[in-house]
């Protein structure tokens, strides 16, 4: 296998860092899922694994970043992020080489830095607020994808900045109004809950934000995993009447909504895909903040790890949700 291949090298320094940036790219949009059996599908995304630790490595330990082109660096940490890989030292370090090539950022460039490190959660780096000026000067020749992943990146990591998100944002998407396709019009509406409740800002007109919320509610319904439905079964013996799959008034889909000592209670059973690693993506991140800051109701976390250790019992499962909850 050639990501095995690459990996058996003592050292990576004779590809370029626009070649490494390709490899990575390559094997984070090559699907393995196609792959019938069990085994190989393990085999090959432990394969990937050792691939992008080699290559990480090879960056942090062995190059000079600013011999990196944005190009190269957009390539890297949106391949990391593609396949749900989170290096933080990685990141870290890339993030102050994009900063000193901010100035020379295209709009697919900037758009795609902003949502890998959205996307897998780093939130508080630099990043967001280094590339603001670069966002202002091409939003005009943003393309309708540029433009949601800006906007709802920024989103997720709560950075606001009035000089950019204000009515010129607006007027460009505007121009743009017919051609947004719905997962575009859900990370807009995403955005303007952000803007309008959380910042206190305009965000989209009427007319907009009705066209965003249709597509945002309209989406395909979730698929209620196995362990979705055990924890559910949970805490209905426990008798707390629990409602699944509860749609809130912005729109958003709790997993399931419980009454707790007078209180509502979102409770959120988060599978593999919530995670890279054991940190929330920047999806979760999103919905847990505007739920709770918006919404007003408190919203608790079923990781798939903690509910798994907890074995075939379910008097342990309970007490898990009681002492979650506040269960009296």
């Amino acid at each position: 296998h050639i990501a095995d291949a690459i990996t058996a090298l003592k050292d990576l320094r004779r590809f370029e860092p626009q070649v490494l940036s390709n490899i990575l790219w390559a094997f984070a949009t090559s699907n393995v899922s196609h792959h019938t059996g069990l085994f190989e599908r393990a085999t090959l995304r432990e394969s990937h694994t050792r691939l992008f630790d080699k290559v990480a490595y090879e960056v942090i330990e062995h190059r000079d970043l600013s011999t990196f082109n944005p190009q190269a660096l957009s390539n890297i940490v949106w391949a990391y992020a593609t396949a749900k890989r989170l290096d933080p030292t990685l990141f870290d370090s890339l993030a102050g080489a994009i900063a000193g090539r901010k100035h020379d950022l295209s709009c697919q460039e900037v758009s795609n830095i902003l949502w890998a490190y959205a996307t897998v959660g780093l939130v508080e780096s630099p990043v967001f607020n280094a590339v603001v000026p670069r966002v202002k000067t091409l939003l005009c020749r943003c393309n309708r994808q540029n433009l949601a992943n800006i906007a709802w990146s920024y989103a997720v990591a709560n950075v606001d900045d009035p000089t950019l998100f204000g009515g010129h944002f607006t007027n460009v998407l505007l121009e743009k109004i017919n051609s947004f396709r719905a997962a575009e019009l859900r990370q807009f509406y995403q955005w303007h809950i952000w803007q309008k409740e959380e910042k206190g800002n305009t965000g989209l007109p009427p007319a907009f934000e009705g066209l965003c919320y249709e597509a945002f509610t309209s989406a395909e319904p979730p698929t209620v995993s196995s362990l979705q439905g055990e924890a559910f079964s949970v805490l209905q013996s426990m008798g707390l009447h629990p409602k699944e799959e509860e749609l809130t008034q912005k729109g958003y889909s709790l997993d399931v909504l419980v009454e707790v000592n007078g209180r509502k209670v979102g409770v959120e059973v988060d599978g593999p895909w919530h995670f890279i690693g054991n940190k929330p993506t920047g999806k979760t991140i999103l919905k847990r903040r505007q739920i709770a800051n918006v919404e007003g109701i408190m919203l608790v976390s079923v990781p798939y790890w903690e509910w798994e250790e907890l074995g075939l019992g379910w008097s342990k499962k309970q007490d898990y949700l009681r002492s979650l909850l506040g269960v009296r």
